[in-house]
C-alpha cells in the first residue's frame, strides 16, 4: 500500500552499535531524514523535539552528544536583520559514521559467535 508524498531514507545498520539512547537515535535519525541526499539540514530544537516526542532540553542534549561524538557538526547560523546580528536554526552536517569503540566492536563480535553457535546448535 503506498501513502501519497511518502519519503524514505538511508541509515546504516550500524548506527545500533554506538550505544545510543532512544532519544539520541531518534533525533541522528530526524537529521538525516531532513538532511537527505545533501548530508545537511537546519531544523529548529522545537521541531526536532516534536518530531522526536520529547522535550527541547532533551532535544537540545542530544544534538549536543550526537555533535561530540562525531555523528553531526553542529553550526552556529547568523543573518542581519535590522542591523542586529541575530542566530537563526543551526545548520547541522550529517558526517560519516564515527569508528566504533573497542568495546562495541568486542560486543558485536561477541553477538556473530552466539549468532554461529545457535545455527549450528
Amino acid at each position: 500500500m503506498s501513502i501519497p508524498g511518502e519519503r524514505f531514507y538511508k541509515m546504516s545498520n550500524a548506527v545500533f552499535c554506538y550505544g545510543l539512547t532512544p532519544i539520541q537515535l531518534s533525533a541522528y535519525s530526524y537529521l538525516v531524514c531532513c538532511a537527505g541526499q545533501k548530508d545537511r539540514c537546519w531544523p529548529s530544537i522545537k521541531t526536532i523535539a516534536a518530531c522526536c516526542g520529547c522535550s527541547e532540553t532533551s532535544a537540545r542534549a542530544a544534538v549536543k552528544v550526537l555533535d561530540e561524538r562525531g555523528f553531526i557538526r553542529k553550526v552556529d547560523t547568523y543573518s542581519e536583520y535590522r542591523g542586529e546580528r541575530r542566530q537563526t536554526n543551526n545548520t547541522y552536517y550529517i558526517l560519516a559514521l564515527p569508528s566504533l569503540r573497542a568495546e562495541f566492536k568486542a560486543k558485536i563480535i561477541e553477538n556473530e559467535d552466539t549468532d554461529k553457535e545457535r545455527r549450528f546448535a
